[in-house]
């Protein structure tokens, strides 16, 4: 691919991100009507307003880039050479509550590497962006992860969902707060590794997520200056994986602790 193709679908990632955002912003303040579905799960949820912003970004994209494929996480798809992978609303729990934190998060995957991210969150009027090689942006000003070095001195973001092991996801919580470290989660992934981008996170650890919710905030984070353990796993963009990202000096040590051994052993 061109470095004029990569351009072009980054402007484009960043146009659709902006107005799937805005249509998503319209749901949110019951400008649109729309009713909450239980999905399969513990606390998961979807709603006509994922469905309905997913099919606009599809559209959107299917007419720009026709030949590229897309794995969204409403609609599926399948891993291809050209794949834009999406999660219409990140956080769609806080979504149907009226909590001000989610986002709508775009990637670009071309034969496996992460190339073009957008993550929109339409609530504080940022859009974080990043083209590999380019730099991460939040709206027009460059972004740099954390100077953290210490894990007592770190504001670290932790996701859980109810498919995660509770009794591993306690475990890995008591270690980062003996260790000293502050905890958060904040309830959507991409936005919570943008926020790692930005420097507002020292770092981010979840067991699993899939590859619309982590993509496109993993190359934030490496475009920002920091380290990102590998992803996805053996499954591919389609099954996901673990997610490490923080700055670049407390990677090892969160390394340890996530595969629970001590901090520096």
């Amino acid at each position: 691919m061109t470095p004029a193709d990569l351009a072009a679908r980054a402007r484009i990632a960043q146009e659709v991100a902006l107005s799937a955002g805005a249509l998503a912003l319209r749901y949110f303040r019951r400008e649109l009507a729309w009713e909450i579905e239980a999905k399969g799960g513990p606390q998961d949820y979807v709603s006509a307003a994922d469905r309905a912003v997913e099919d606009h970004i599809r559209a959107a994209l299917a007419q720009a880039f026709p030949a590229d494929d897309m794995i969204g996480e409403e609609r599926g798809g399948t891993e291809a050479a050209h794949v834009w992978v999406v999660d219409p609303i990140d956080g769609t729990l806080n979504f149907v509550h009226g909590v001000r934190y989610w986002c709508v998060s775009i990637a670009f995957v071309e034969r496996g590497v992460r190339r073009v991210a957008a993550i929109h969150d339409p609530s504080a009027g940022e859009l974080f962006h990043a083209v590999a090689g380019g730099g991460a942006w939040c709206n027009d000003r460059p972004m740099r992860t954390s100077r953290c070095t210490r894990l007592a001195d770190a504001l670290i973001a932790q996701g859980y969902v109810h498919r995660h092991d509770l009794d591993r996801h306690l475990a890995l919580r008591r270690a980062l707060l003996a260790g000293g470290a502050a905890v958060k989660d904040h309830g959507a992934g991409a936005l919570m590794l943008a926020h790692v981008a930005a420097g507002r996170f020292d770092g981010f650890l979840e067991p699993h997520m899939h590859a619309w919710d982590a993509l496109a905030g993993l190359l934030l984070v490496d475009e920002a200056g920091g380290r990102v353990a590998d992803y996805p796993g053996p499954g591919g963009l389609t099954g996901g994986g673990p997610v490490l990202a923080c700055a670049p000096a407390l990677f090892e040590t969160l390394r340890a602790v996530a595969d629970g051994r001590p901090p520096g052993g």
